[in-house]
């Protein structure tokens, strides 16, 4: 977009909260993309220095979250015993929760926050994480949107997640 969108609103005028930690496993691991998605929504960029790879035990990658902007299923989380999901544990200043919950959706309802514990080189972290909304939800996980996989490999191939997870989402490709 030529100029950044005037958004005004709860995200926008989120007041101070306690600082969390986000556990980021979807388009936000693109920084290229993240960006975009910032300077168009006026949000400044958070600092991502800090973030960390984490893992997520007990919840699986679903492809249930419908995506007019993507073009087809997106990902969200789903439990599954015995599976992980891997992502990044990205500390946040309280106020950045509005950028946060916007970013994921929460903010249209079409995802919400979900606590959750990530397990990270230093052990367990309290994190928030957000899936798909119930009522939103698609009736059955589909083929990821080709544009949004890309999207998802570029991240996890930046952020350096491990070789068997990007292998994982190369054999999404159809």
């Amino acid at each position: 977009m030529a100029g950044s969108l005037n958004v005004v609103g709860r995200a926008h005028q989120a007041g101070p909260s306690a600082g969390f930690t986000w556990f980021v496993y979807g388009s936000s691991l693109d920084a290229e993309a993240f960006a975009a998605w910032a300077h168009d929504h006026g949000y400044r960029l958070p600092d991502f220095s800090p973030a960390r790879p984490a893992r997520l035990r007990g919840w699986r990658l679903a492809f249930d979250a419908p995506s007019k902007m993507w073009g087809g299923p997106v990902a969200s989380l789903a439990p599954s015993s015995g599976d992980e999901v891997e992502g990044l544990a990205v500390p946040m200043p309280g106020d950045a929760r509005g950028l946060v919950d916007h970013k994921e959706g929460a903010v249209s309802g079409l995802y919400e926050a979900l606590p959750v514990t990530i397990e990270t080189e230093a052990g367990p972290v309290a994190a928030l994480a957000y899936r798909v909304s119930p009522a939103r939800r698609l009736p059955a996980d589909g083929p990821p949107a080709p544009a949004y996989l890309d999207a998802l490999l570029r991240g996890a191939r930046g952020v350096g997640l491990s070789a068997a997870w990007i292998a994982w989402l190369e054999s999404l490709r159809t």
